[in-house]
């Protein structure tokens, strides 16, 4: 039972690698970005850092779930 549904194209392969190297681009830039304050601060400074970093993004996150909601509830 092997069709031509059964197969992945070459569309999705495509796909795959651009992730990869995308994921691989973002891992550098947090790599020298990390290593930038490491060498800066200290191991220390560079925890702190990266802590500051999540809490800014959860911070945004947060305000944009709260803005979300807010419209969902006024459609209401």
């Amino acid at each position: 039972m092997s069709g031509k549904d059964d197969e992945l194209g070459g569309r999705f392969w495509l796909g795959v690698a651009g992730l990869a190297v995308g994921a691989v681009c973002v891992a550098l830039i947090v790599f020298i970005i990390y290593g930038w304050f490491w060498s800066r601060w200290g191991f220390f400074g560079a925890l702190l850092g990266f802590f500051a970093v999540l809490l800014l993004i959860g911070w945004v996150w947060d305000r944009r779930e709260r803005a979300r909601k807010a419209a969902l509830y006024a459609e209401e």
